[in-house]
């Protein structure tokens, strides 16, 4: 089969691999289109420890074609799915209570002819059927791609539960910013966006965001404060991944709020945290990372029923073979989401 692999910093080709081939309890399934997420940008632009070749994408969508005889299950051949490819042991405390998402275990590792891979963009790829999910074949693979980042931030969501009426902050308009702020208006929150860049702000707003603050002209505090009564907001969603603003964020939240980091930082650079504003605010600051097996579920059944449109996130979309322009535009600033199509 053809895949896309990084070969060295900023250079993908597209090489000829074995196919994998459906074992017992899997299905195979043949991959439509696949999203270049910042982890795939990051190995692409060299930022990422990754050994290359490698084979990346973990935003994927595709159809069943085959079915061993012996997999049991009720999925059919032709039926459209998207898969969770970023594998855990099973086994481990964390995979044993539903946290699959920090498995401490050693999970199987995906090899392609010898290079490794995360499957998403491949041909074809095999997976336990416990992790294929049925997509609705009313909205494109394109869009049911988006499971996988939308999955991620239903988990951070959940992490923290936010409820009708309470006031949310994302900071950070990009593609999971996009996704926290649409999520929130489903929980009937009332939602305030922070982003320097206007184009972003202005797709915000036509997203349903009730405000939207610029850091830089603007003081985010103060406007915040202003429209909570001076109390702050419940959550604050951090999606900006950069530390040097991380630490002010806290600043936002009312008595007992919750901030949660999401996403990495890059680079890692350590913040102050104030122990006495901890303390007296009652203030809790936590992380969110990755999808669990029930997020993913939710996630395609948001997409399946129409409850999330992705669709202005799709800024583009390119066949297999101009996978080194496809690359070259997903790391540019300007783009949402950049698409692979086989």
């Amino acid at each position: 089969m053809k895949a896309v692999a990084v070969t060295n910093k900023k250079e993908v080709e597209i090489v000829e691999v074995e196919a994998p081939v459906a074992r017992h309890g899997q299905v195979l399934i043949k991959i439509h289109s696949c999203l270049l997420c910042t982890w795939e940008q990051r190995i692409f632009s060299g930022e990422s420890s990754m050994t290359l070749p490698f084979i990346p994408g973990h935003e994927a969508a595709g159809e069943i074609i085959s079915i061993p005889d012996e997999t049991i299950t009720t999925f059919k051949v032709g039926d459209r799915v998207v898969f969770k490819t970023l594998d855990d042991c099973g086994h481990c405390s964390f995979c044993y209570q539903g946290f699959n998402n920090l498995c401490s275990g050693t999970p199987e590792k995906r090899v392609y002819s010898n290079i490794g891979s995360s499957g998403g963009l491949a041909e074809f790829i095999a997976m336990d059927v416990g992790k294929v999910f049925l997509v609705s074949d009313k909205i494109p693979y394109t869009h049911a791609a988006f499971t996988e980042p939308l999955a991620c931030c239903v988990h951070s969501l959940k992490r923290v539960n936010p409820d009708f009426g309470e006031t949310v902050v994302v900071i950070g308009a990009g593609i999971m910013g996009m996704l926290h702020l649409k999520l929130s208006l489903l929980r009937g929150c009332r939602v305030i966006v922070i982003e320097p860049r206007e184009d972003r702000r202005k797709i915000a707003e036509k997203a349903g965001a009730h405000f939207t603050v610029d850091p830089i002209n603007d003081n985010a505090e103060l406007i915040v404060k202003d429209i909570t009564d001076g109390l702050g907001a419940e959550y604050i969603f951090f999606t900006a991944a950069k530390s040097f603003i991380a630490e002010a964020a806290v600043k936002f939240l009312k008595k007992m709020g919750t901030i949660v980091y999401y996403g990495s930082f890059h680079p890692n650079d350590p913040i102050s945290i104030d122990p006495n504003a901890i303390h007296y605010g009652e203030y809790v600051i936590t992380g969110s990372y990755s999808p669990s097996i029930v997020d993913f579920y939710t996630a395609s059944r948001l997409l399946s029923n129409n409850l999330i449109d992705v669709k202005e996130f799709l800024t583009e979309e390119w066949n297999i073979s101009d996978a080194q322009k496809a690359m070259e535009s997903a790391i540019d600033p300007d783009t949402f989401r950049v698409a692979i199509n086989f």
